[in-house]
């Protein structure tokens, strides 16, 4: 199967979900009730747990992890940097930066991309970081410093906590809150992806390939998530 054709499959499904969704449900023993999060958040973790996991391991695979081969939020769908609208701004420059005060990730189940890149420290935060463990409990430090982008519901680990949130994430434990919170709804005025590349909605030239068809996948459904005021 292309990867075009894997593309096609998650957003058909995505559409479905949506469509599905009534926002509640009726329980004849419970009467009305509304889920607390929308299904579409749910399968835009599921969809991303693979990357996540790919991302995770790279250390115990491959050794020590070139800084170059490893994943930010500047290069999970194409460039940040690279020009998309017609006067010349960047993704970087289009992301809205918003109040995070109420919001917290939950490692067990949110959508985070850590990027460890060193053995040994993945090793000994394995050992070392959970319940039941010598430092106890995972619990966020100065070091855990996370930018959340909505409405995705998707995190990125910066500066140096990647291997303690890896273990967070792997002993399924851990609450954290966002260092910076971003909407990136203004991104779908200027680019769309087809699952093949991305590119200009002004002149529909390429910006980049697609790399990961799980996050292109992401990257459509963030555009009906804002266009239907579905929020993380």
């Amino acid at each position: 199967m292309t990867m075009k054709q894997e593309f096609d499959n998650l957003m058909a499904f995505a559409k479905d979900l949506i469509n599905e969704n009534l926002g509640f449900y009726y329980d004849i023993n419970y009467g009305y009730f509304q889920p607390e999060t929308h299904p579409i958040v749910d399968f835009i973790r599921l969809i991303g747990r693979r990357i996540q996991s790919q991302l995770m391991l790279m250390p115990a695979l491959y050794g020590e992890v070139d800084q170059m081969e490893r994943m930010f939020s500047d290069n999970l769908f194409f460039d940040e940097w690279a020009e998309v609208t017609l006067d010349g701004r960047s993704f970087h420059f289009l992301m809205r930066q918003i109040d995070n005060s109420s919001r917290i990730i939950n490692l067990a189940r949110d959508l985070v991309f850590p990027s460890p890149w060193i053995p040994r420290k993945l090793r000994d935060s394995l050992i070392r970081i959970g319940e039941g463990t010598l430092n106890g409990s995972w619990r966020q430090d100065k070091d855990h410093q996370v930018t959340l982008w909505l409405p995705l519901g998707i995190s990125f680990v910066e500066g140096s906590g990647h291997h303690s949130i890896t273990a967070g994430i792997a002993k399924g434990e851990g609450e954290l809150y966002p260092t910076s919170v971003y909407d990136i709804s203004l991104i779908y005025d200027h680019v769309y992806t087809d699952g093949r590349y991305y590119y200009r909605t002004h002149d529909h030239s390429i910006i980049s390939e697609v790399h990961f068809v799980e996050c292109a996948a992401i990257f459509e459904i963030g555009r009906i998530m804002a266009a239907q005021k579905i929020i993380f």
